[in-house]
């Protein structure tokens, strides 16, 4: 996995770096630095190692002509509510055979919630999401795990 650099961690580093010595002088700083606030670290995103993954378009293309109901075949989710409201469709099972899905850091109990920032509440949104992904550039998948929003994002490449 892919881990992004907590900020307390590279601002510390930056303030580290800065010398105790006034610039060009090689005098010492009589005056005391005022105190600064530090804020707690953000928490790490959880990422998948394929970020930055490439789907070959012959290949997307093959899946997509086979139709989002062959597809959904192996894919099973029920409808994430909240309030009543409609969040995403919480994923069981993900085309559990299917080696080329073992390793995606989207998980059992995850819940899809846009694809290509589109809603997919409704069959048509579903649709459309679908029959856009031929010309596409990217596949972006956000989903919540744990509660925390992530990405899954994959160039389409010719």
């Amino acid at each position: 996995m892919r881990r992004s650099i907590p900020l307390l961690g590279l601002g510390l580093t930056l303030l580290l770096g800065c010398g105790s010595e006034a610039a060009g002088t090689g005098a010492q700083r009589t005056e005391t630095p005022e105190p600064v606030a530090v804020s707690a670290p953000e928490p790490e995103r959880w990422e998948s190692p394929d970020t930055a993954g490439r789907i070959p378009r012959a290949d997307l293309l093959l899946v997509l002509d086979a139709g989002l109901g062959r597809f959904l075949q192996g894919v099973r989710t029920e409808p994430h509510l909240e309030g009543g409201a409609f969040v995403g469709f919480r994923v069981h099972e993900l085309w559990p055979n299917d080696r080329r899905f073992a390793d995606l850091p989207l998980a059992a109990g995850d819940t899809v919630t846009h694809v290509n920032a589109s809603p997919i509440e409704r069959p048509e949104q579903a649709l459309a999401v679908w029959n856009e992904l031929r010309v596409a550039s990217e596949l972006v998948v956000t989903y919540l795990h744990d509660g925390q929003e992530h990405e899954l994002r994959y160039a389409i490449v010719d």
